[in-house]
C-alpha cells in the first residue's frame, strides 16, 4: 500500500554542520528508495517557502507543506495557499511594535524584518537570512509596513515586551508556539502540520493509516499526533518522543534510513 511520508527539515532530515545545513547521505537513498518503492515523500517544515534552500529542492520531494500547513505545493503545482488578511496584519504589525516585540514576517517570496536593533533570537535570524536568502530579504521601517504578504510569523520576546497582552490578544485567531530561548513561532489556528496532511489524505485519497511523520520539535508535535504513524529523532524534547510510536537515531545516525529500513517501506 503506497504511504504518504512528512519530513521535517531542521533537526530531522538534515542538521548543521558549521554554518551550512547537511542532508547525510543515507537519508537522500532512503528517499530514493521510498518514490521507487512508490511512496510519496513531503517536506512538512515550519519554513515559508521562501525559505526553501536548494539543497531541499535537489533532494526532488514529491512537494512541500510549508509554513506548517499555510502552503502546500505538489509537483510545482500550488494545491493550498493562505496569506494572513491584509487587516489583521496590518493591526498585528501595530501591536507587535507596541508591546515591545521583535518580529519576523515569513511568505511565500519575502522574509520581512524591521528596520531596528534586534536583541532577541530573531536578530540571529535576521543576520543569517540576510544572507541565505538576499531576493527575499526585505528589511523595512515598522510605521510603512502596510498590506504585507505573509503566511505566518516568529516573535523574540525580552523584559521590556508585553507578552500578556499579546497573547491575549491574539491566541483565539494564532497558534503560538514556544520554542524556547523566548522564542515563538506564529500561526493562523486553522493551520498546522497536521492539517497540511490532512488535506494531502483527501487529495490522494489516502487513509490516516498510511500516513507517516518523522519530526523532533514541538513544532512537529501536531503532525506526529496526527499521523497513522509519527517517528522522533532521539534527541527530540520529552514532549515529542512521548508522542511518538518509534524512535529512531539522530540525523547522521541514519536516523531516517534506519527507520525506513524499521517499518519495511526500503
Amino acid at each position: 500500500m503506497r504511504k504518504l511520508l512528512f519530513f521535517d527539515v531542521d533537526g530531522t532530515i538534515a542538521d548543521r554542520v558549521g554554518k551550512k545545513n547537511v542532508v547525510p547521505q543515507s537519508a537522500k537513498d532512503a528517499i530514493k528508495k521510498l518514490q521507487k518503492n512508490g511512496h510519496l515523500c513531503f517536506i512538512n517544515t515550519g519554513r515559508a517557502l521562501s525559505e526553501i534552500d536548494v539543497y531541499l529542492k535537489e533532494l526532488n520531494m514529491d512537494g512541500f507543506i510549508c509554513g506548517c500547513g499555510t502552503y502546500i505545493l505538489y509537483k510545482n503545482e500550488i494545491l493550498f495557499s493562505q496569506t494572513i488578511p491584509f487587516d489583521i496584519g496590518n493591526e498585528l504589525i501595530k501591536d507587535l511594535e507596541k508591546y515591545d516585540i521583535e518580529w519576523l514576517l515569513e511568505g511565500e517570496k519575502t522574509l520581512y524584518y524591521r528596520n531596528k536593533p534586534y536583541t532577541t533570537h530573531i536578530g540571529d535570524f535576521k543576520n543569517e537570512q540576510k544572507k541565505l536568502y538576499p531576493d527575499a530579504y526585505k528589511e523595512l521601517d515598522p510605521a510603512m509596513a502596510s498590506n504585507l504578504v505573509f503566511d505566518k510569523f516568529c516573535i523574540g520576546v525580552h523584559k521590556n515586551s508585553d507578552f500578556k497582552s499579546f497573547s491575549e490578544k491574539y491566541s483565539k485567531i494564532f497558534t503560538i508556539i514556544d520554542r524556547g530561548n523566548s522564542f515563538y513561532e506564529i500561526v493562523p489556528s486553522n493551520c498546522s502540520k497536521a492539517t497540511g496532511i490532512e488535506f494531502l489524505m483527501k487529495y490522494f485519497n489516502v487513509e490516516k493509516k498510511d500516513t507517516i511523520a518523522i519530526g523532533d520539535s514541538n513544532n512537529d508535535l501536531p503532525m506526529l499526533e496526527f499521523a497513522g504513524t509519527s517517528i522522533a529523532m532521539k534527541h527530540s524534547p520529552k514532549t515529542v518522543l512521548d508522542k511518538s510510536d518509534y524512535i529512531t537515531d539522530d540525523v547522521f545516525g541514519d536516523g531516517i534510513y534506519n527507520a525506513m529500513k524499521h517499518f519495511k517501506l526500503i
